[in-house]
């Protein structure tokens, strides 16, 4: 204000003794310069300021808030950042700063980058492919947290459990339910069985324990440094959800019976389908009632549907027949019965031993011939029975369901002369060379126990076949003695049968 006040002074004092003319163009000439002095005195003041300010800021212990600010580097990594916070702009009006959000997805191409291959186990050495876990494969198993101040990814185990338990791996197959809709009582006289309608049928399947599974997946992604992990599959059975207004008892799965007819010619493949499908599959049995395999069948002609194969004659003759390939739904069938502990009042084994039934228990088969050979139980679990049946390629199946009586059912074998135990006997006389036997022993809820001895007698049994399961036994038994025993059934009959379709 000073050298302001002494500028007009001397403008004026300037002014003074001349003329018109001459004073304005003086007085032109020094309004610039007094212009450029008020200038020169406010940049200075300005700066003393400044300076005083930050003098006393100083001398205080306080410093200025503002720090410089650094520029990102132009990369697609900074490039990403700044698109993906104009994104949350627009959901929740606030941002993390570019820097937090370009060390977030920093941190997220590292935890991409982990894989962890998974190997299923199950007790009954099913064979599983390996699964492959990674975040590209399951991407909303990573979960994004933005806040003013901060940016993070990880991976979430809620997020991973959740999934599996609504989506298993492809790897493994669950199990599958059906809904029983409707009951069919036969027509007066008919000889059929009572039968029931389902969406389809009910199949065990592979589950594990999703809890603790997502807990390890979880660490395995996020930490990187678990590149392999074996996980324990538990076999669960399908369900049958009753909505039919019927009491017919719980309907829980009781046994399977299984067998396998790869290698079968066309026409005997379409009877075995046709018998599992249409004929054998959810037959009813009530509680007292005995169930008899040919009843279920119908009429086994061409005009029905069926096809020729060939069957066994006179004990060792083989021709074409109609129907031929149905024994191997009889064999399906007798060895859910076995495993369910049922007592068997009708059943024979072929005369001839046939390959498509060594596989799930070599001496367990049942020949059929209506008319001739049928093959029957009682139901003396005081419930309905469900019988459901099916196949997956070449693998038949059929599965027991009713209300479990408590009993327990154990099963050892297969036996052969080769290596019976003492205590296996056949009316007092040792395994011969042809027969195949295996021990059972069904125990009840009240704790008594029923031991039989089941014995299959073939005209000739290779000598290579009982080699193999010999050697199988043997290193089965040295690799393991507390394996789970095998179900089976009550004692069979050992009768002779003009005809089997085999």
């Amino acid at each position: 204000m000073i050298a302001l006040t002494l500028t007009f002074a001397i403008l004026n004092k300037l002014c003074y003794n001349t003329n018109e003319m001459q004073i304005q163009n003086k007085k032109h000439n020094l309004s610039l310069v007094a212009a450029f002095l008020i200038g020169v005195l406010s940049i200075t003041g300005l700066g003393i300021h400044q300076r005083s300010l930050v003098a006393k800021s100083e001398a205080s212990g306080f410093h200025s808030p503002v720090a410089p600010v650094q520029r990102m580097p132009d990369t697609m990594l900074t490039r990403t950042a700044k698109r993906l916070s104009q994104r949350i702009k627009r959901q929740s009006f606030a941002s993390p700063s570019i820097q937090a959000l370009t060390l977030a997805l920093q941190k997220k191409q590292e935890l991409m980058k982990h894989a962890v291959t998974v190997t299923f186990s199950a007790s009954e050495g099913t064979t599983f492919p390996t699964w492959t876990v990674n975040l590209s494969r399951y991407p909303t198993w990573l979960k994004a947290n933005f806040a003013m101040n901060a940016a993070e990814f990880r991976v979430d185990r809620e997020r991973i459990e959740e999934y599996l338990s609504q989506n298993p791996p492809e790897e493994i197959t669950p199990p599958t339910d059906t809904t029983l809709s409707t009951v069919a009582e036969p027509e007066g006289g008919s000889k059929e069985p009572m039968r029931v309608e389902t969406l389809g049928v009910a199949k065990a399947g592979y589950l594990f324990e999703t809890k603790g599974v997502s807990e390890l997946l979880s660490a395995a992604l996020t930490n990187g440094s678990v590149p392999a992990l074996t996980l324990p599959l538990k076999n669960v059975p399908g369900r049958i959800v009753n909505a039919s207004g019927r009491d017919l008892g719980r309907l829980e799965w009781i046994a399977t019976g299984r067998s396998n007819f790869a290698g079968s010619v066309t026409g005997r493949v379409k009877n075995v389908k046709k018998g599992l499908k249409e004929r054998l599959n959810n037959v009813l049995v009530a509680p007292g009632e005995t169930f008899s395999f040919n009843s279920t069948l119908g009429p086994v002609t061409a005009r029905a549907g069926w096809f020729e194969a060939l069957g066994i004659f006179n004990g060792d003759q083989l021709r074409p027949v109609t129907g031929g390939g149905i024994c191997q739904v009889a064999t399906t069938m007798y060895r859910a019965m076995v495993n369910a502990g049922l007592p068997v009042e009708k059943r024979k084994e072929h005369s001839l031993f046939v390959v498509y039934y060594e596989k799930y228990g070599i001496g367990l088969d049942a020949t059929i011939y209506p008319g001739q050979q049928d093959l029957t139980f009682k139901n003396d679990t005081g419930n309905y029975l469900l019988i459901q049946s099916y196949y997956d390629g070449f693998e038949a199946t059929v599965n027991l369901y009713g209300t479990p009586d408590g009993r327990t059912v154990a099963l050892e074998g297969p036996y052969f002369s080769a290596n019976a135990p003492e205590h296996i006997k056949v009316k007092d006389r040792a395994l011969k060379a042809n027969e195949v036997a295996w021990t059972q022993k069904i125990t009840s809820a009240d704790g008594s126990v029923q031991e039989n001895t089941i014995v299959s007698r073939y005209k000739v049994l290779p000598k290579s076949v009982v080699a193999k399961h010999v050697e199988e036994q043997k290193v089965a038994q040295d690799k393991s003695r507390e394996s789970e025993p095998v179900h089976a059934a009550a004692a069979d009959l050992l009768s002779d049968a003009r005809g089997s379709q085999e």
